[in-house]
């Protein structure tokens, strides 16, 4: 697994084994969000047996499936409300196949907080993140942005 710590307490990585979330667990994360769907390729659990497993080691786990479809204000609101409540007690991992679709949840969590709009949102990941935000998962943030926190 490869992981990158973006902010103090929330890292990013591609999919996780079973060995690997024994070994974040042993290094202090508390919790996982899983942006997998279900059926995907390189799959070694599934979404719910992957919260299985974390769950039976101790780690707190939230579920939201991204992909084509455009965010739901549900789902991003969720997964910001989980990063919030775990990151005040240890590390948050956030993962998806190769990390992209995390990149790009965890920036949008820090858009929002910080109050960045669609336009700042890419260029702000990357330099305070250290995350690039290209293609359709730019565009993906952009438009949660523009449709759900546009400027009043």
């Amino acid at each position: 697994m490869q992981m990158k710590h973006v902010l103090d307490r929330v890292a990013i990585a591609d999919q996780p084994t079973e060995d690997d979330l024994m070994a974040i667990k042993e290094c202090g994360f508390v919790a996982v969000v899983n942006l997998r769907n279900h059926g995907e390729p390189e799959q070694p659990l599934s979404p719910a047996g992957e919260g299985e497993k974390a769950r039976e080691i101790g780690l707190d786990y939230l579920h939201v499936g991204v992909g084509g479809a455009p965010l739901t204000r549900e789902g991003v609101v969720a997964v910001i409300e989980f990063i919030e409540l775990h990151s005040n007690r240890g590390d948050v991992l956030v993962h998806c196949r190769k990390g992209g679709r995390a990149a790009a949840l965890v920036a949008l969590r820090e858009a929002v907080k910080r109050e960045w709009d669609a336009e700042q949102a890419a260029a702000r990941a990357k330099t305070e993140l250290g995350v690039e935000l290209e293609g359709g998962l730019r565009t993906m943030i952009e438009n949660y942005l523009r449709e759900h926190h546009s400027a009043s």
